[in-house]
């Protein structure tokens, strides 16, 4: 449900008013958690070539070459996974964090497809806000885990039909990558 917080003039503020305005949305996502049969290293790799990492040269190099968009579909389509999604960022937290004398397992993950979301843009720009999702691999008291926000779940606060059918899709896409890292399967 959004929220506007506005004045009276034109631009939703009173006369004068140079402060921006905002809105606000409330919304309630579900995160699911996979527990994997794994340890941290295996669990990673494996989620590593389901959803393998996007190389940032190659977007550079798209840009300032001036690619056309059937070069960037060729450029993404040759290096998604097998369920079509790459990983647009990987922040390895454990490595700084475990500075702190605490050590820590965890990598986050900045997950989608750039294709996917230029869909998901074109239907709102807002929807920039959360293509790519987040998606984490870490290892707590009970064990290793891969946890994400359901993809669906959260692009639903943009109230479009057309974001939550893509949406849908993007909930089996990484829980089948979720799936493959934490279980035995070939």
């Amino acid at each position: 449900m959004a929220n506007d917080v506005a004045g009276s003039g034109d631009d939703g503020r009173p006369d004068g008013d140079t402060r921006s305005a905002r809105a606000a949305t409330d919304y309630t996502a579900t995160q699911i958690v996979h527990r994997s049969v794994h340890d941290f290293a295996t669990t990673w790799a494996r989620f590593d070539t389901q959803v393998p990492v996007f190389d940032t040269d190659v977007s550079v190099e798209l840009v300032v070459g001036g690619a056309g968009w059937d070069e960037v579909v060729d450029a993404v389509e040759s290096r998604v996974g097998p369920g079509g999604l790459v990983t647009v960022a990987r922040v390895d937290q454990g490595a700084l964090l475990s500075l702190s004398g605490e050590p820590l397992e965890a990598m986050l993950y900045l997950v989608g497809n750039p294709l996917v979301a230029r869909e998901i843009t074109s239907h709102n720009p807002g929807g920039a806000l959360y293509a790519p999702f987040r998606a984490a691999v870490f290892r707590d008291l009970t064990g290793v885990h891969v946890a994400y926000d359901q993809p669906s779940t959260v692009f639903a606060s943009l109230g479009s039909a057309a974001i939550d059918a893509i949406a849908n899709e993007l909930d089996l896409k990484i829980a089948a990558a979720a799936r493959y890292a934490c279980t035995l399967q070939p």
